[in-house]
């Protein structure tokens, strides 16, 4: 898997979130000289590094999840690359914020035990996605090149979401 994501890395032009990745997956990033990269870490809580400065860095301080679309403009970043433990807790606002942040691909990579039905929820808003399966981890190749967006649409499939969420966690408390 991190076969195929570096290849990915070398052939990669423009801006990269990188979210929760592993070492070896930034040092990859870094030897890119055509990439300006972003980086959530799970070791800094946030580091920048490469040439391009912009006001995301802020003297140590921790940027809420939460609030990506704050720091960067609507259709600004090429790709995403996610590990997935790292944002469990804020899957729904990062999924939402990633079809706003991106024009290109995202890459979310899980150990294969952890079900992925809510990477199909982007097929709602018209993104290709793609599933390779390695030993321990998969691999989902999300292309949202012709994705679309507003709002209206994340405000009530985000409320869909979170009603949906509450009834399973209700229903897992009566039946457990």
């Amino acid at each position: 898997m991190f076969k195929y994501l570096y290849d990915e890395i070398k052939n990669m032009e423009g801006n990269v979130l990188a979210i929760g990745i592993d070492d070896k997956l930034i040092n990859a990033i870094k030897k890119n000289k055509d990439i300006n990269a972003f980086e959530i870490s799970k070791s800094e809580r946030f580091s920048l590094f490469q040439r391009k400065k912009r006001k995301l860095e802020s003297n140590g301080k921790s940027i809420n999840i939460k609030k990506l679309h704050k720091y960067f403009k609507k259709g600004s970043i090429n790709y995403i690359i996610v590990d997935y433990e790292q944002i469990l807790k804020h899957y729904k606002y990062v999924f939402k914020d990633s079809i706003y942040l991106s024009k290109g691909k995202l890459y979310f990579y899980m150990p294969n035990d952890v079900d992925s039905d809510y990477i199909n929820k982007y097929k709602r808003y018209n993104s290709k996605i793609t599933l390779k399966k390695y030993d321990n981890t998969k691999l989902v190749i999300i292309d949202n090149s012709k994705a679309t967006t507003s709002k209206f649409k994340n405000i009530v499939y985000l409320i869909g979401d979170t009603m949906t969420n509450f009834i399973d966690f209700i229903s897992n408390i009566l039946v457990g």
